[in-house]
């Protein structure tokens, strides 16, 4: 189970069996429900000054105009307890719809397999070997990759703090790319090659 299954106290399902079709739907649907729960304080704040206004001027259905200063003050409690359980369902419906809603955990399995990965080597494990899997298994290009794409995610979406921190982690990883699984002579005469080529 990973950490955000943890977090929620729902487990991950293996996969996603919903059809793909519906999902532009469910994003909708999410997207909805999320701008109605923003405004559910705003809702209850309007609800209970039109019922004190009504109230104080004895206007209104008789329940209200008849009320003593506690059974008011009992419609009020009622009134943020209504808006309290329409929250949590909301919320809960959003959790069981919400087609994203594992995004970015798989992050965590991938942290779990590094943990692993330190604690073999050192239990005794072939250190040549590790770092040959590091190198051929392409995982630093693959994070660059995904830290671009972030980037431009983020770009797209106007956040320009944060694509321009991605794009400085992208450069930094640019530099791993190039350094892991080659020893420092093999280096050199790699920068030669770089060097050589940009001149041709």
């Amino acid at each position: 189970m990973t950490q955000i299954a943890e977090q929620t106290g729902q487990p991950r399902p293996a996969d996603d069996t919903t059809p793909r079709r519906f999902v532009p739907a469910r994003r909708f649907t999410v997207r909805a429900l999320r701008h109605a729960l923003m405004r559910t304080d705003s809702a209850a704040s309007i609800t209970m000054v039109i019922m004190v206004a009504l109230w104080a001027t004895q206007t209104g259905p008789s329940w209200l105009t008849t009320a003593s200063d506690w059974t008011l003050l009992l419609y009020a409690v009622a009134i943020v307890g209504t808006k309290a359980a329409i929250d949590f369902l909301t919320e809960f419906i959003i959790s069981l719809v919400d087609p994203d809603r594992w995004d970015g955990d798989i992050a965590y399995e991938i942290a779990q397999g590094f943990t692993q990965l330190r604690t073999d080597i050192d239990n005794g494990a072939d250190i040549d070997d590790v770092l040959d899997g590091l190198s051929a298994s392409h995982l630093v290009p693959e994070l660059l990759g995904t830290l671009r794409t972030l980037a431009a995610a983020y770009a797209a979406r106007g956040d320009e703090d944060e694509n321009q921190r991605l794009l400085a982690a992208v450069l930094h990883l640019r530099n791993a790319d190039k350094n892991i699984g080659y020893g420092h002579g093999q280096i050199t005469e790699l920068e030669a090659d770089t060097a050589e080529g940009n001149l041709q």
